[in-house]
């Protein structure tokens, strides 16, 4: 990879941004942690460089013009940084904190990106394009992760989340398109591909894109390319599929887990080009209620689509299992 740069310059940028961040007192008391900070620290930094040009063509794979010059690595370079001073053994009431939080603040002003030091990123991460983007204090990134712009991983709730884990789990090789949110503490598994303007509240399993169309969120497995509409929603005792369907695809009822729900059986009562209808029987008596909300898999012969939680499905399930009679529709 022509252009790249060398460690030794990668350490005294490192360096120099410390000493520019910190007051003099502060970098007294970094001392004796500076040499293993700054070495672990260019390791990573070096990696997600490598990652950035090998995967952003527009940089004709040169580090040194990111490293000078893409103001969204700064955000990604102050993080590793913040994230090795804040995880430092910190007798001094919460003194490397502090020095934590005002690297990040550095990278933001920088950027426009905010990454809180104590958020866990894997290797090779690279932030594209990245203002506006926030990674929240719980999240947690996996490894080979590309994310752009305006990208929110956050709490679920606007004001006085609860403490804990309230920020999302990704997998490694997930790749979240600009201004996507993920909400809360969910598990987004391992070669996701998350599209522009999606919201994520709910799990994403492995292997699979997750895409908005016409306000209805889409799943399906890397394999497919079918990109027409689908849709699915529950009315007036029946389970409509709408969109690119036929006779020859098969519907199945998913908890939120994304297991097929045992016990439940679909039975078409309409099968056109376009649309099918459903009527839900109950095959056995005593089944538990399962875990909201649910989902809908449809299978043909070129895509498998998960559709996240369809409008009145979950109801209509739930008063199926909830009711004497074993059939809903009559």
């Amino acid at each position: 990879m022509g252009g790249f740069i060398e460690m030794q310059q990668l350490h005294d940028e490192l360096l120099t941004h410390l000493i520019t961040t910190l007051t003099p007192g502060q970098m007294k008391q970094l001392e004796p942690h500076l040499a293993p900070l700054i070495q672990n620290a260019a390791q990573a930094v070096a990696e997600d460089l490598i990652a950035y040009a090998y995967r952003d063509p527009a940089s004709r794979g040169r580090g040194e013009l990111i490293l000078e010059s893409y103001a969204s690595f700064k955000a990604v370079l102050f993080y590793r940084l913040a994230h090795l001073v804040w995880n430092f053994p910190d007798p001094a009431q919460g003194e490397f904190s502090r020095m934590a939080l005002m690297l990040s603040n550095q990278g933001k002003i920088l950027s426009g990106a905010e990454i809180h030091p104590a958020a866990r990123i894997g290797r090779r991460f690279v932030l594209d394009h990245g203002y506006g983007t926030v990674i929240g204090e719980t999240c947690v990134i996996g490894n080979d992760c590309y994310i752009l712009c305006g990208v929110t991983l956050g709490a679920r709730g606007i004001a006085n989340n609860p403490d804990g884990k309230r920020h999302p789990r990704l997998g490694n090789n997930v790749e979240v398109g600009a201004g996507a949110r993920v909400l809360g503490y969910v598990s987004i598994g391992d070669n996701v591909f998350i599209s522009p303007s999606c919201v994520i509240t709910q799990d994403v399993p492995a292997g699979t894109k997750v895409k908005v169309v016409n306000q209805i969120q889409l799943q399906k497995n890397d394999e497919s390319d079918h990109s027409n509409y689908l849709g699915a929603f529950a009315l007036d005792e029946r389970l409509h599929v709408v969109g690119e369907v036929s006779a020859g695809h098969k519907v199945t009822v998913l908890d939120a887990d994304f297991h097929p729900l045992q016990g439940l059986m679909l039975e078409p009562t309409v099968k056109e080009r376009h649309h099918l209808q459903f009527r839900l029987r109950r095959l056995g008596t005593g089944e538990q209620l399962p875990r909201l909300p649910l989902n809908l898999k449809v299978c043909g012969p070129e895509f498998e689509i998960t559709l996240l939680s369809p409008p009145g499905l979950s109801a209509m399930v739930r008063h199926l299992l909830q009711a004497s009679p074993l059939i809903v529709g009559g």
